[in-house]
């Protein structure tokens, strides 16, 4: 017997539940890419069909919510929030709006479907208000219903307060006081509402309040369907 055949055997690591760990790992890699990926595709394709109901370009979508293919699998979603940049409605420009929808289904084509509830904010800059007054205005905020304004009186720049309010669907502008001038020598300058029309995906506007750079606007609609 050699001295190699009387030395005690080392026992062979067993690498298996390495590789096998390595392998779960991959799996589960792929599983997450996959999600994403569905994800990607979903979120540009609601956005492109949602883009036919009043927006002017593609909506930001993004999908709330992990994992997603889940949520494919059932066509049902459950928060989705939309981000979109200058939008005309009526005589106003809306600079941003965002909003979230609950509640989102999409139909067997996947390429139409219900939004359930939508509730966001709608962005008027104080300049894009002042030109649909059609006066040359300059506004500037003085409290969460008022602004301060600026308007041509006589040959001058008169300062004047007004209010900022909803009325039915539109919002009225009407001044309250003006320095050193009497509120008839001011006119319809400074008396005026602005419709609110053609807000997307069919919304209403439920509100408004004054803040430092323009009006912001309560937006909301119920069931609202989209589709190619």
């Amino acid at each position: 017997m050699t001295r190699e055949d009387r030395l005690p055997r080392r026992p062979r690591r067993r690498r298996w539940p390495l590789v096998l760990g390595i392998v779960l790992v991959v799996l589960v890699l792929l599983a997450i890419l996959a999600d994403r990926v569905a994800l990607w595709v979903t979120e540009d394709a609601m956005a492109a069909e949602i883009k036919k109901e009043g927006f002017p370009s593609k909506p930001d979508v993004t999908v709330e919510g992990f994992p997603f293919l889940t949520q494919v699998a059932k066509r049902h979603f459950g928060d989705v929030r939309l981000k979109a940049k200058n939008i005309p409605v009526g005589p106003l420009n809306v600079t941003r709006l965002e909003a979230r929808a609950t509640d989102v289904r999409l139909n067997s084509d996947y390429q139409s479907g219900i939004l359930g509830n939508v509730n966001g904010d709608a962005f008027v800059g104080f300049g894009d208000l002042a030109k649909a007054g059609g006066s040359g205005l300059s506004f500037e905020a003085d409290g969460p219903d008022k602004v301060k304004a600026k308007v041509g009186a006589f040959g001058l720049d008169a300062t004047a307060i007004a209010s900022v309010k909803k009325e039915g669907n539109n919002i009225r502008v009407k001044a309250l006081s003006a320095e050193g001038l009497d509120l008839s020598d001011l006119g319809d300058d400074l008396d005026f509402t602005v419709p609110v029309n053609g807000l997307p995906l069919g919304m209403r506007f439920d509100s408004l309040s004054v803040t430092a750079s323009g009006v912001l606007l309560r937006v909301s609609g119920t069931h609202v369907t989209f589709s190619q």
